[in-house]
């Protein structure tokens, strides 16, 4: 697993999500405009509460967009979760990247993104747990 530093904010920003949800947090990281929370495996549903209740008061609170995401000790399965909801063909590790497969053109350029700003974040929350690439193909 990656070493990382909490600062302040971070931690501020975990306090204020476990307040609200009563669920753990596992990670926490943010962009410009969303803060992303990572939490253990069987969290996901508590985390984001009845109807999304939980991720609407954190929205409303931090007036920032809220991604939870749910942790898998599986790289493939957590890297499933990273890029839920869309759907890919396959995600398998092969010499020591994670590799997405999809032939539809759409989804690559959805998990790519505008200036590969999605698939830098994809790589920043893989490398936060394991000492892997992420490959989009």
């Amino acid at each position: 697993m990656a070493r990382f530093k909490l600062d302040p904010e971070i931690a501020g920003l975990t306090g204020v999500f476990e307040a609200q949800t009563r669920v753990a947090c596992k990670d926490c990281f943010r962009d410009e405009e969303t803060v992303f929370y990572v939490v253990n495996a069987g969290e996901l549903g508590r985390a984001i509460g009845k109807g999304g209740v939980h991720v609407k008061q954190l929205q409303d609170t931090l007036t920032k967009k809220i991604r939870i995401i749910e942790y898998n000790e599986v790289v493939e399965e957590f890297v499933r979760n990273v890029i839920a909801p869309l759907r890919v063909e396959r995600v398998r590790l092969d010499d020591g990247a994670v590799i997405i497969s999809d032939s539809s053109r759409k989804t690559k350029s959805l998990l790519i993104g505008r200036e590969s700003k999605n698939l830098e974040l994809l790589q920043r929350a893989v490398r936060r747990f394991f000492s892997v690439d992420v490959r989009v193909e």
